[in-house]
């Protein structure tokens, strides 16, 4: 996949509900970029890892959980799992998250 020209992370945004939209936003052989939408109310539930993963919230507020509890995150706060941690996400608001990982 290549990007060929500019676009805004927002373009043809939608959001299921009954579940998170996942789109692919930059596939390569080393490394992947999703872009999670989740309406506000909705849960990704805590699930093993498997994979490295930073998740970047562009918009809205959720809670994700960690080894150690769960955080809040806003506009611009991000999180990093390593390979094995549990991660999850549950909504606050209308929510917009950029995800990469391996």
């Amino acid at each position: 996949m290549s990007i060929l020209e500019p676009k805004n992370i927002f373009d043809d945004q939608k959001f299921n509900t009954d579940g998170p939209a996942k789109d692919k936003v930059y596939i390569s052989e080393k490394f992947k970029v999703m872009r999670i939408s989740l309406q506000k109310g909705l849960e990704i539930e805590p699930h093993d890892g498997s994979h490295p993963a930073v998740f970047l919230v562009l918009k809205g507020k959720a809670i994700f959980p960690t080894s150690s509890g769960e955080v809040e995150l806003g506009e611009n706060d991000y999180i990093a799992y390593d390979e094995t941690e549990p991660r999850g996400i549950k909504s606050l608001e209308d929510l917009t998250v950029l995800v990469i990982r391996d």
